[in-house]
């Protein structure tokens, strides 16, 4: 038993070593796809600078075979097997009364805590 171990170990060992020397091939963005496409990285991918994970237009890209341009995003998406049904109506509104805004009154004193209040608002 204590054999099989050590040749079990042995083992494990040179093939550990074998797959170390192996060549690795890794897929990298490259700043030659922007040139060809005079696009940012940022047209293909998520993240603002490229590289890493692809959106609809990078993945359409892809998929269409690198051609010399990104389509675009309604394009990409046809591409990519999505159905868009949009109903301009929806968007639309003709008919909508607005009312006009009518102004802020406050008695002498009032304004300051508001005023104090939007001061230190940041906004988020």
């Amino acid at each position: 038993m204590k054999r099989f171990l050590i040749f079990l170990g042995v083992l494990i060992l040179v093939t550990a070593m074998f797959l170390a020397f192996l060549p690795v091939s890794t897929a990298e963005a490259l700043p030659e796809y922007s040139a060809q496409t005079g696009e940012p990285c940022a047209s293909c991918h998520i993240s603002p600078s490229g590289g890493g994970p692809r959106g609809p237009r990078g993945q359409a890209w892809v998929a269409s075979e690198k051609p010399g341009y990104v389509p675009d995003t309604l394009e990409a998406l046809e591409l990519l097997g999505v159905e868009l049904t949009v109903d301009p109506a929806y968007f639309t509104v003709t008919d909508l009364e607005v009312q006009e805004a009518e102004a802020l009154e406050t008695a002498p004193g009032q304004g300051q805590p508001l005023y104090r209040w939007l001061g230190g608002y940041d906004g988020n």
